[in-house]
């Protein structure tokens, strides 16, 4: 997988067998489709948890003669406990400065109180009844 982007900024692009995606975060990867036609493993597990929890899908080739196997082992990943690894890979990842995309402000960097108030929006959870049932809403919307 080549990395290309986390939380919305470029980053230096580097290829990766695994990558380790904790809660909340966002990544995006280019997979490369060169091999021959067949059925591939992708598979998602938690680190840091007992038990370990594995999910997993299969990445078909249109033209493959080859249906997925549901048997057998699943691809070996790190180690679910191995925190250096985690920690290495995260070090690893580096914000892309030559693309021309926006970039979050540094922490600290953006002053509240000089920011021009022009408008307010004011925005209220509800819970009106639509259809004979409670729905969820924004403003009633």
């Amino acid at each position: 997988m080549l990395l290309v982007e986390t939380e919305g900024s470029y980053t230096l692009q580097e290829y990766y067998e695994t990558l380790d995606i904790h809660v909340g975060q966002s990544y995006s990867v280019l997979v490369t489709a060169d091999q021959s036609p067949a059925s591939f493993h992708i598979v998602a597990s938690s680190r840091f948890t007992d038990p370990v929890i594995t999910g997993f899908a299969f990445l078909q080739y249109a033209n493959s003669a080859t249906a997925p196997s549901t048997s057998g082992p699943l691809p070996d990943g790190p180690s679910p406990m191995d925190y250096n690894y985690s920690l290495n890979q995260a070090k690893s990842i580096r914000w892309n400065l030559t693309a021309g995309a926006a970039r979050p402000n540094p922490q600290g960097s953006f002053h509240y109180g000089t920011i021009n108030v022009s408008r307010t929006i004011q925005l209220q959870s509800t819970a009106p009844i639509i259809g004979g049932k409670q729905r969820f809403a924004v403003n009633n919307v």
